[in-house]
């Protein structure tokens, strides 16, 4: 009888609006009715925003009897994360923080434990104070292996990395008797720029996947998908995903696979020319949301937005250079930089190279901070007016 009250009031008058309404007007009367609408036949946000309105209300024993006879059912999550979520706002008086306790061990579910986290830090304002502690006022240049050179910088004194690694074996300055020893020397180095890193500012890797030479025709070549790898190491290092922007270039600037399918036919020995590099935008794990970056800024430092990207393909040539086989197009610096710094940041490349990101960082008034090994490469860079650290 209940519930069939309940779809035949859904049918007439529930919608999202009129239960925020119920949740926001506080008595017996609104609580018994969200109650019996739990049970109705409900779209999932109608019935989200019916678990919300429930943890809204006064009456602690009720809320606490909801809870414990619904929250370990077989249910959505999203359900499950508004229970969750009362509990943490009830945590105040002891059963609602074992109550707590208890879904958090049931799910073990990851958007719980953030959730968990970001209120543990809500709970101390002192801890929100992500105001910039600049150290670094000018352009530096690290010279030698970035692992080591970067313990010269200080602790989340930089905003923004963004880099190229050294792909696995595919050229002269990246030799490395293992794949598995490339990507345990790529997350010791990514350890470092979280540490460095400011709580919560981002970190873009460019990557494509890599094929090494055969060692004669009557072996295969082995083709590595860096980009899937790196998003392991990027997490071992406490990083949390946040996008992948997909950098395409005119086809015929890149390595011709096609052309033996062409002249074939045959199947199975189809290999598409690879027009794409992957830009992984990650954000170092911190218990706050983003705002609280944003507000440390001015709101004169905001782009126009004219001319923004609207998605997450990047169409840009690449750039050529006599002395480096893999340099970064003015272009792609300039959009990341946009995107993801301010005026007046310091931004790293820990793996310069030819340096295109610090000149772009220079002209776009960040103060850059590079790394590089290659002797070749420093000569070239201690021409353009970086400081030693």
């Amino acid at each position: 009888m209940k519930c069939t009250l309940a779809k035949n009031y859904y049918k007439d008058n529930i919608n999202i609006e009129y239960i925020k309404q119920l949740g926001k007007e506080k008595s017996e009367g609104n609580l018994n009715k969200l109650l019996l609408f739990y049970n109705g036949i409900f779209p999932l946000d109608i019935k989200r925003e019916v678990v919300s309105s429930i943890g809204r209300q006064q009456n602690d024993k009720k809320i606490y009897e909801f809870i414990m006879k619904e929250g370990f059912k077989k249910t959505y999550m999203e359900l499950v994360y508004q229970m969750f979520r009362t509990t943490l706002y009830r945590s105040g008086k002891v059963e609602f923080q074992k109550l707590g306790n208890r879904l958090l061990s049931f799910y073990d579910n990851e958007v719980m434990h953030k959730m968990y986290e970001y209120f543990l830090y809500r709970k101390n304002p002192k801890l929100l104070n992500v105001k910039k502690k600049k150290k670094i006022i000018k352009a530096i240049l690290l010279k030698g292996d970035s692992e080591q050179t970067l313990l010269k910088i200080q602790n989340k004194t930089i905003q923004f990395i963004f880099t190229s690694p050294p792909y696995y074996n595919t050229r002269m300055y990246s030799d490395y008797t293992s794949y598995g020893r490339y990507l345990k020397k790529m997350c010791s180095i990514l350890k470092q720029c979280n540490r460095i890193l400011e709580d919560g500012r981002f970190i873009i890797i460019n990557v494509s996947p890599v094929i090494t030479k055969r060692p004669g025709r009557e072996f295969e070549s082995v083709r590595y998908p860096i980009h899937f790898d790196f998003h392991k190491i990027l997490e071992e290092a406490d990083f949390y995903f946040i996008d992948e922007i997909i950098w395409i270039k005119p086809e015929y600037t890149v390595p011709n696979r096609i052309a033996g399918y062409l002249q074939t036919g045959m199947p199975l020995s189809y290999k598409p020319n690879c027009v794409t590099e992957s830009l992984l935008v990650y954000r170092k794990k911190t218990p706050f949301l983003l705002d609280e970056n944003i507000k440390c800024y001015s709101r004169m430092l905001a782009n126009a937005v004219e001319n923004t990207d609207t998605s997450n393909c990047w169409y840009i040539s690449p750039k050529t250079d006599k002395d480096h086989p893999a340099v970064f197009p003015e272009k792609l610096c300039e959009k990341v930089l946009k995107y993801y710094s301010f005026s007046g940041d310091v931004v790293l490349d820990p793996f310069a190279g030819s340096g295109t990101f610090g000149r772009v960082a220079k002209k776009m008034k960040r103060i850059p901070v590079l790394c590089e090994a290659n002797n070749k490469y420093i000569k070239k860079l201690e021409e353009e007016n970086y400081d030693d650290f």
